[in-house]
């Protein structure tokens, strides 16, 4: 990762708005209306490219490609892995058990994208294309643009368990390491890419007082070191940030 010692290098949090003509592709996409996915995928290539060269004229130093073919940052995974089904449910720790009036009151304003499906079958990649597909659309936006760093964003698994909740391995320990076996496929080819990759992890502070507030500080290290044991050993770690990012 570069640094300087000169001024304070600038960036953004990954997702950048998205044109409607290519958020109604998305919703139809997720609809399953949408016959010909050429369209979209034109779209996105052509977004891409507008919002890499809207981030170096607005003067960020490290720039992305603002998330634009996903539909979130998080349960875009449920399109590309296997094993997700069945009905959307709110992630772990959302404060549905201490404010129930406030999560039903919420409820309808939620994003149409952010269906939950939960992990009711082994996970696996049955779509790693669409991932090769992001990394070469963000190539080709960066050919000639001059900017001090290129990164894309990926979920960690502790973000994915946390929206994808777990029916189907024996204990949540087991679905991280599966999850993080799968992963890991992802973030090595951010990285070999030659990108820096962001792991998206708000999992990090918010399991802290939700999911693990009844651990002490110990264990709840522990469950920690659990999470980033195994994904991050088969690259460069000098390539990967984590961001706790809501």
């Amino acid at each position: 990762m570069k640094r300087s010692n000169t001024r304070i290098l600038t960036t953004h949090t990954g997702s950048l708005p998205r044109p409607q003509s290519m958020l109604d592709l998305l919703m139809s996409d997720q609809d399953g209306d949408l016959s010909d996915r050429s369209s979209l995928q034109k779209s996105v290539h052509e977004s891409v490219a507008d919002v890499v060269k809207l981030q170096v004229n607005s003067g960020l130093d490290i720039i992305n490609d603002g998330e634009q073919g996903r539909v979130d940052y998080t349960v875009f995974v449920k399109d590309l892995l296997t094993g997700f089904e069945g009905e959307s449910t709110a992630p772990i720790g959302a404060g549905d058990d201490e404010f129930p009036e406030l999560a039903e009151l919420l409820r309808p304003f939620a994003s149409p994208f952010q269906t939950r499906p939960a992990c009711v079958g082994p996970v696996g990649w049955k779509d790693f294309a669409s991932i090769e597909e992001d990394i070469a659309n963000l190539k080709a936006a960066t050919i000639g643009i001059e900017a001090e760093e290129v990164f894309m964003t990926s979920p960690s698994p502790g973000q994915i368990s946390r929206f994808l909740h777990n029916q189907y391995y024996a204990s949540d320990e087991e679905y991280l390491y599966a999850l993080g076996d799968v992963m890991k496929k992802a973030y090595t080819a951010i990285v070999d890419a030659g990108f820096l990759l962001q792991l998206d992890c708000p999992d990090l502070a918010l399991s802290r007082h939700t999911v693990f507030a009844d651990l002490s500080l110990e264990d709840f290290r522990k469950q920690i070191q659990m999470i980033f044991q195994d994904p991050f050993s088969s690259f460069n770690q000098k390539r990967c940030i984590f961001t706790i990012r809501v």
